[in-house]
């Protein structure tokens, strides 16, 4: 019998996307370390100087790790912390993986 531990912990999401969107995927690395208005604000300066999706990932996750390094700037993970009791600041090591894609119109490069 074949089993598939992956799905078991599979979930599938349908999100209505147009040209221009960009999307921006990541694990607990990324989201503990920057808030999405710091990561928003990567990719509209990346989408402005024509960065590639590529590129745009690699400075997004420069920006988490240096986050991550940072022991005195909030970071999305220590402000959760600290909404639960625990004196903690700053950024948290962890991996960090960024995926980002540009959304094009159908046939366009």
């Amino acid at each position: 019998m074949l089993f598939c531990l992956l799905c078991l912990y599979t979930q599938v999401f349908k999100v209505p996307v147009a040209s221009g969107d960009v999307i921006v995927a990541g694990t607990d690395g990324l989201f503990d370390n920057l808030y999405n208005n710091d990561i928003t604000a990567v990719v509209v300066h990346a989408t402005r100087a024509g960065l590639e999706p590529q590129v745009t990932a690699q400075k997004i996750a420069a920006l988490a790790r240096q986050r991550a390094q940072d022991k005195n700037r909030p970071t999305p993970f220590s402000t959760a912390a600290q909404d639960a009791g625990y004196r903690y600041y700053g950024g948290k090591l962890d991996d960090i993986t960024v995926v980002v894609s540009y959304v094009t119109a159908f046939g366009n490069s």
